[in-house]
């Protein structure tokens, strides 16, 4: 008599009809609910594998793809970074060069460099070295030097635009430190957001 009121009535995790518990870790009705929940299991259990063979796969990609970047795609992307950057920071000053309020369009002026890339590469990622400035300054006055130097001095100090003058050391930047400059101006421009 104790046997049978010690038989507790479950719901089958499968069919969902209820029945009486025979066994101790029995958690469905028959055999049939038994295969379908165990196939079902399986196949849960396939997929999470595939996913994750899929993941570990992604990521030897991403890993060759990684080796494979060459310094010009670094150097162009870390400078894309450095120059949306400074438009953030400098959308509400004036053109570096004429004075003229910027456009308050996406990509209608630049960032432009007091002394160039060409002529100095280790002053490329030099916040001091780069303001924002019109396009026309930019492009058709060749950055209108002249008044760039005098407002750069107003803005930054005497000292600091002669020092950026007559930096002249060479420097080198390896593929690992044009991803981190790259990283650190995405990270400084969502700041400034």
């Amino acid at each position: 008599m104790k046997q049978l009121q010690n038989k507790s009535k479950r719901k089958c995790r499968w069919c969902g009809s209820e029945f009486e518990k025979l066994r101790p870790l029995q958690i469905v009705c028959s055999s049939a609910c038994a295969i379908s929940l165990n196939k079902r299991k399986r196949e849960a259990a396939n997929k999470k594998a595939q996913a994750e063979a899929k993941r570990r796969e992604r990521a030897v990609i991403k890993a060759r793809r990684h080796a494979l970047e060459t310094k010009p795609q670094l150097t162009k992307r870390a400078q894309a970074a450095f120059n949306a950057f400074i438009r953030l920071r400098d959308k509400d000053q004036p053109c570096i060069s004429c004075g003229n309020s910027l456009p308050d369009t996406p990509n209608g002026y630049d960032a432009g460099h007091y002394r160039s890339v060409g002529s100095a590469p280790n002053l490329r990622f030099n916040e001091n070295n780069c303001h924002g400035q019109c396009k026309r300054c930019n492009n058709y006055l060749s950055g209108n030097h002249v008044n760039y130097r005098l407002r750069l001095a107003e803005r930054i100090g005497l000292e600091a635009v002669e020092k950026l003058e007559s930096d002249n050391k060479p420097l080198h930047y390896t593929k690992d430190d044009l991803r981190q400059i790259e990283r650190l101006y995405k990270e400084k421009r969502r700041a400034l957001l």
